[in-house]
């Protein structure tokens, strides 16, 4: 790929990898040095990046990973305590299952839009802007319906 062609396909996607990466680190400087990682790591493999079909999934998808490892790698490192367990207990497993079973219910509640946009935002990552032009609903409607579902989750949890 030609710096040109980088140029032309990748740059125009800083916004929304920044809007990404700061959904995910919630600190700025933080999302701007993911970023920044992306760009360089893109560079790196930019003789194979012509064979990529959806640049911003793509991209999206290394952002992701590269937005874990830092948070990951933010996290203070404890010795191992010998007197913790390696596995959580059955009650926290328990637990965590029927948590996971009620997040499930509640948002099978939800009316189907809500619940369409929901995860579109959420679970796909998708701008509203990218949203409405997929559903054809207005950016506002779009998080209007988002905010209530979150609202109508809290209230069932």
């Amino acid at each position: 790929m030609t710096e040109q062609a980088f140029h032309n396909v990748w740059i125009p996607l800083k916004g929304r990898f920044y809007r990404i990466a700061y959904y995910i680190l919630e600190n700025e400087a933080d999302a701007k040095d993911a970023v920044q990682e992306l760009y360089l790591k893109l560079w790196n493999l930019r003789d194979h990046l012509e064979m990529v079909q959806n640049p911003s999934a793509y991209g999206t998808m290394l952002l992701r990973n590269l937005c874990i490892d830092r948070i990951r790698k933010a996290r203070p490192s404890e010795p191992p305590d010998e007197t913790v367990a390696l596995e959580p207990p059955a009650d926290d497993a328990l637990e965590t299952r029927e948590e996971l079973k009620h997040v499930r219910e509640a948002i099978g509640r939800l009316p189907e839009t809500q619940r369409k946009l929901l995860s579109l935002r959420v679970m796909e990552g998708l701008t509203y802007e990218e949203i409405a032009h997929k559903t054809g609903l207005s950016p506002l409607n779009i998080r209007v319906q988002v905010s209530l579902a979150r609202k109508k989750l809290k209230q069932s949890l």
